[in-house]
C-alpha cells in the first residue's frame, strides 16, 4: 500500500523533471550558435518600435509617440516586451533571439501542464520530449521572423485554460481566453485564423459546456459578453477585410491551390521548409514523418468513432482529440483560401495540433482496452510510435544544427555576413550624409545594430529604386536629386545574382552612370564562404554640380 502511493506521487515528480529537462533541451538546442543565420529583415521588424520609435522605420501607426502597429497586419506587442531588454542589453543576435527562445521554452511547458492534466504525467513527458526536439517548433522559434513565438504562446494558454474550464469551470478562465484572443490578434492579425477555428470547434465538440457558461452568467454578464463579442467581430473585419482585398506580400504573390499548399504545411512540419529557406536545401532531412502521423491521427479518428466509448474519461479524450484536429483542420483550409498565406510561419500555426490530436485519441483507445495482454500492445505499438517520431525529429534537427559547422553557403538575405557589414557602416557610416539600402531585406538589420545617431541617416529606399527605370527622365533626376544631396553618400546592395529585387541594383546602377552631377566607385565588397555578399557604393555630389 505505502509503496503505491509512493509511486503515485515520485512519478508526476519524475515526469515534472523530465518535462523541466526537455525544456532546457529545446533552449539549448534553440541557442547553439545562435548568431546564425545572419539577422534577417523580417525578424527585426520590431525593433525600431521597441527602442522608442525615434524615426518611422517600420512604425505603421502609432498612439500619439506610442507605437502601435509596426505592419498593416503586425501589432507592437513585441516590440512593448523588447523595450526594457534594449535597455538593458542593447540590440544584438543574443538580444534580439535568446528572450523568444526563452518564450518558447515557457510555452513548451504550458502544452505539458495541459496533457499531464488530461492524458496522465507518462504521456505528458513523452509528448513534450517529442515537442522539445520538433524542427517545426525550434527552428521558427530561434528566428521568430514570422512572427509565431506569441502566436505559440497565447495558443497554448488558450487551450490549456479551455480545458481546465472543462474540468473545473470558473468564469475568470473564458475571460482569460478572450484576453489571450485579444493579445494574440494585436500580435498578428492572422491570430483570427485560430480564433474562429476554436470558436467553431468548441460550438461542435463541447456544446454542453458553452450552454453551462451561458447560463451560470448573470443577465448584465450576458450583455456585456455579446456587446464584446460584436465589437471584436466588427474591429477584424474593420481591419482585416482589407488587407485581404488590397494588400499584397513584399517578395511574390504566394501560389495557390490544395497540392501547393499542403505540401507547404508537411516541409514546415518536417523543418525542410526552413532549412530550404535559410541553406537553399534541406538535404538529409526527412520529409514523411508529419504526413504518416496526420493518417495515423485520421485512423485514430475512424477507430474511435465505431469503437465504443463506456468509459467518461475515454470519452472525453475522444471529444478532446477530434477538437485539436478540427482546430488544425480549419486553420488549414482558411490559409488554403487566403491568397497572402503560404510561408512557413503560417503553417506554423497548426503545429502541436497533430501530435496532439494523436495523444488524446491514442489515450481514449488505450482507455478502452479491457484485455491485459491487448494494453501491453497498444502501449509497445505507441512506444514505438513514439520513438519514431523522436527519432526522425533528433534526425532533422541535428541535420539542421550541422549546417552551422559544415554549410557556409546561406541565403543572401540571412547571411552571417551582415555583421561584418554593420560593423563597417557603424564605424564609417558618419562620414556619409546617408547610408541608403537599395535592394529589400538589409536595411532593417543595419538600422537596428548601428550607434543611435546614425540610424537617423539611414534610408531603405528599395521600392522607389525598383521603379525607377519606369519613371521619365524628368523624375529621375528629381528622385536621384532628393536621395543624393550635396556631400558623400553611402550606398549598400546585394552582389550581383544575390539580388532580392535585380532591377534594384540596376536601375541604382544606371542612374548613377547617366546623372553627369553624380560620381560613383565601388567602396568595399563584402565576402561570406567564397561568395561576394554585398557591395557597398559611394555617391559624391559636387556643389558646383547642383
Amino acid at each position: 500500500m505505502t509503496s503505491g502511493r509512493q509511486r503515485e506521487v515520485s512519478m508526476p515528480r519524475l515526469s515534472d523533471g523530465l518535462a523541466i529537462t526537455a525544456a532546457c533541451i529545446f533552449i539549448f538546442l534553440a541557442a547553439y550558435r545562435i548568431e546564425l543565420p545572419g539577422l534577417y529583415m523580417n525578424e527585426l521588424d520590431f525593433v525600431n518600435a521597441a527602442q522608442g520609435a525615434p524615426d518611422n522605420t517600420m512604425i505603421y501607426m502609432r498612439l500619439g509617440p506610442v507605437p502601435l502597429l509596426v505592419f498593416p497586419y503586425i501589432g507592437a506587442l513585441k516590440a512593448w516586451i523588447y523595450t526594457p531588454i534594449f535597455r538593458l542589453f542593447g540590440v544584438s543576435a543574443l538580444t534580439i533571439r535568446l528572450p523568444v527562445i526563452l518564450i518558447a521554452a515557457v510555452t513548451l511547458l504550458i502544452f505539458y501542464q495541459l496533457m499531464r492534466a488530461k492524458l496522465g504525467a507518462i504521456w505528458a513527458a513523452v509528448a513534450v520530449w517529442i515537442m522539445a526536439v520538433d524542427p517545426a517548433n525550434l527552428f521558427p522559434s530561434r528566428l521568430d521572423w514570422g512572427p509565431t513565438v506569441l502566436m505559440h504562446f497565447f495558443q497554448a494558454a488558450i487551450l490549456a485554460l479551455w480545458f481546465s474550464y472543462r474540468d473545473k469551470p470558473e468564469l475568470w478562465k473564458p475571460a482569460l481566453i478572450f484576453v489571450c484572443f485579444g493579445l494574440g490578434f494585436f500580435d498578428k492579425f492572422n491570430f483570427i485564423w485560430l480564433v474562429s477555428a476554436f470558436a467553431i470547434g468548441i460550438c461542435l465538440c463541447y456544446p454542453d459546456s458553452l450552454k453551462n457558461l451561458w447560463v451560470s452568467l448573470p443577465r448584465f454578464a450576458r450583455w456585456i459578453a455579446v456587446i464584446l463579442v460584436l465589437i471584436a467581430v466588427g474591429a477584424t473585419l474593420y481591419l482585416v477585410l482589407p488587407l485581404l482585398l488590397h494588400f499584397h506580400p513584399t517578395i511574390r504573390a504566394r501560389a495557390t491551390g490544395f497540392q501547393v499548399k499542403w505540401d507547404g504545411l508537411l516541409q514546415t512540419l518536417s523543418g525542410v521548409a526552413v532549412a530550404r529557406l535559410i541553406f537553399g536545401n534541406s538535404n538529409g532531412m526527412i520529409l514523411f514523418a508529419p504526413f504518416w502521423l496526420i493518417v495515423t491521427d485520421c485512423s485514430l479518428a475512424l477507430a474511435c468513432l465505431f469503437f465504443p466509448m463506456l468509459d467518461a474519461e475515454a470519452r472525453e479524450n475522444r471529444k478532446n482529440g477530434f477538437f485539436c484536429l478540427l482546430i488544425g483542420l480549419l486553420i488549414f483550409l482558411q490559409i488554403i483560401i487566403t491568397p497572402q498565406a503560404g510561408g512557413p510561419h503560417h503553417y506554423s500555426m497548426i503545429f502541436p495540433l497533430p501530435l496532439l490530436g494523436f495523444a488524446f485519441l491514442a489515450r481514449s483507445l488505450y482507455t478502452q482496452l479491457a484485455w491485459k495482454n491487448l494494453r501491453r500492445l497498444a502501449a509497445l505499438l505507441l512506444g514505438v510510435a513514439a520513438v519514431f517520431v523522436f527519432a526522425v525529429n533528433v534526425h532533422n534537427t541535428t541535420v539542421y544544427l550541422s549546417h552551422f559547422r559544415t554549410n557556409s553557403h546561406y541565403n543572401p538575405r540571412w547571411s552571417p555576413e551582415i555583421y561584418s557589414l554593420s560593423d563597417y557602416i557603424s564605424e564609417h557610416g558618419f562620414e556619409a550624409k546617408s547610408v541608403i539600402c537599395v535592394d529589400w531585406g538589409l536595411h532593417n538589420q543595419l538600422h537596428a545594430l548601428a550607434p543611435k545617431k546614425l540610424r537617423r541617416r539611414m534610408h531603405d529606399y528599395w521600392p522607389a529604386f525598383k521603379e525607377l527605370e519606369n519613371r521619365n527622365r524628368e523624375k529621375q533626376t528629381a528622385t536621384l536629386h532628393y536621395f543624393f544631396p550635396v556631400g558623400k553618400s553611402f550606398v549598400v546592395t546585394f552582389a550581383a545574382s544575390k539580388e532580392t529585387f535585380p532591377e534594384t541594383r540596376r536601375n541604382f546602377l544606371a542612374s548613377v552612370a547617366s546623372d553627369p552631377a553624380l560620381k560613383s566607385r565601388l567602396v568595399k565588397e563584402f565576402w561570406f564562404g567564397g561568395e561576394k555578399i554585398y557591395e557597398l557604393y559611394e555617391v559624391v555630389r559636387w556643389p558646383h554640380a547642383t
